[in-house]
């Protein structure tokens, strides 16, 4: 079914919030869409990452989005932190935290939200996988948090996101993935969202070559730095 058609089974909550709004009963409004439960229709029971034999229910990322901008007339990703990358034992965590703004309904209420996610593998190669996927948790996270009606109480804890070396999705080979890491060492502005790729750029799998490219990145920034300071 379309993002469309499966938005239509919102209808109800959204006829009634928009009564609300246009009478500028704003309060009321958040108090209804916080209250309100997604149609079923628009949930989805997945298994569990962390415990194989539980499932939790979640809510597509399109349905989010194209809810919040039923509700609020315009909605988007308003900022993207550099991701955080963090290695323990051979396992990798990508961190991502997102700024998700939407057009509120009245002054006193916040115009963003944030939200945080992060996905954990046991391959530096699929780290490129992780990073994509923790954004769009982060995102999910955020919009969450804005009601029920958006799947803030279908899951308590927030829970992280696992890649595994057996996923099927397609993994970059050692070179591709070094050619990657290396465009983004040369797309870095500063010392510190340079400093980010470390962990990835000194694992074992990677090529000398990198690292050199790395160090000598490393010694432009923190001269740029200090010659701006």
């Amino acid at each position: 079914m379309k993002t469309k058609e499966l938005l239509s089974y919102g209808d109800p909550v959204f006829s009634k919030i928009s009564k609300l709004v246009k009478a500028e009963k704003y309060t009321e409004a958040y108090e209804l869409l916080d209250v309100s439960e997604p149609p079923k229709e628009w949930i989805l029971e997945l298994p569990s990452k962390t415990s194989p034999d539980e499932t939790y229910r979640t809510l597509p990322i399109d349905i989010m989005e194209g809810a919040m901008k039923r509700l609020f007339g315009g909605a988007g990703i308003e900022s993207i932190q550099q991701p955080i990358i963090v290695s323990d034992k051979g396992r990798f965590s990508v961190t991502v935290v997102v700024s998700y703004y939407y057009n509120c309904w009245e002054h006193k209420f916040p115009k963003s939200v944030d939200g945080i996610a992060s996905v954990t593998c046991n391959d530096i190669l699929l780290m490129e996988l992780a990073s994509p996927r923790a954004s769009t948790m982060a995102v999910k996270n955020a919009i969450k948090q804005i009601g029920g009606f958006l799947g803030k109480y279908l899951n308590r804890p927030v829970e992280d996101v696992e890649v595994s070396a057996d996923s099927s999705e397609i993994i970059m080979s050692p070179a591709d993935l070094a050619k990657n890491i290396a465009q983004k060492i040369i797309a870095c502005q500063s010392y510190d969202e340079l400093k980010t790729y470390r962990l990835v750029v000194f694992d074992k799998k990677m090529p000398p070559e990198l690292q050199g490219m790395y160090e000598t990145r490393l010694r432009e920034l923190a001269k740029t730095a200090k010659m701006i300071g």
